[in-house]
């Protein structure tokens, strides 16, 4: 691997792995019940925060904005949590589109490293598929979801074709994520988690060439 064409990939790597064990201990602490009747009496500001979060972890991606808001189930439970994540991720993939598609490749060039910015040149969204090719590509984009956000802007995909699939795809994902999340916790029905994984990454490796070119 290089390290320099992987530099954005290692510190989302870095930085995610950090936030976990950090929760981990924050959550054995004696500081979270501390924090969780804070944040139980400053809901609103709690929660705009976490919005913020993940409004800036899409626009710049090594902030993984994502973690916080699962990272939040225990203070808030997971609807709230997902709407949370749901509100950040609609305002921060609007925004990364519209940059790209104002400053060009250029500018996006200075956030990612080329090997990040190379998937996105490889793909061809077939024409009167764009809201199914982005809904897929959001699903199973794995760690180029963020740049999908800003490759819509560049690859000319109309904008209320790509917010269509934004949402509905955060819809089909997050939705299970969050809810199967609270097994994290609790450490229950893991093996029926990772079934869940491995069927959706045999769905798409089925459907992929329906939607996609790839030189």
């Amino acid at each position: 691997m290089n390290l320099k064409t992987h530099k954005h990939l290692l510190v989302l790597l870095i930085f995610g792995w950090a936030t976990i064990f950090f929760y981990l201990w924050f959550a054995k602490s004696p500081y979270f019940s501390v924090f969780l009747n804070w944040a139980q009496q400053h809901l609103i500001l709690y929660v705009s925060v976490l919005i913020l979060l993940k409004i800036v972890g899409i626009i710049w991606p090594p902030l993984p904005g994502g973690l916080f808001t699962l990272g939040s189930i225990p203070v808030l439970g997971w609807p709230l949590a997902y709407a949370a994540d749901f509100v950040g991720s609609a305002i921060g993939s609007s925004v990364a589109y519209f940059i790209a598609k104002k400053y060009g490749k250029n500018f996006v060039a200075k956030i990612f490293d080329e090997d990040s910015l190379e998937k996105i040149n490889r793909v061809r969204i077939k024409p009167n598929r764009e809201i199914e090719s982005i809904f897929l590509l959001r699903i199973f984009g794995g760690n180029i979801i963020e740049v999908i956000c800003y490759g819509a802007g560049l690859l000319g995909v109309r904008f209320k074709n790509y917010l269509i699939a934004s949402l509905l795809s955060h819809l089909a994902l997050g939705i299970p994520i969050f809810y199967l999340a609270q097994d994290f916790f609790s450490g229950q029905r893991v093996l029926i988690n990772l079934a869940l994984v491995g069927f959706a990454a045999l769905l798409f490796y089925k459907l992929k060439h329906r939607y996609f070119e790839f030189n």
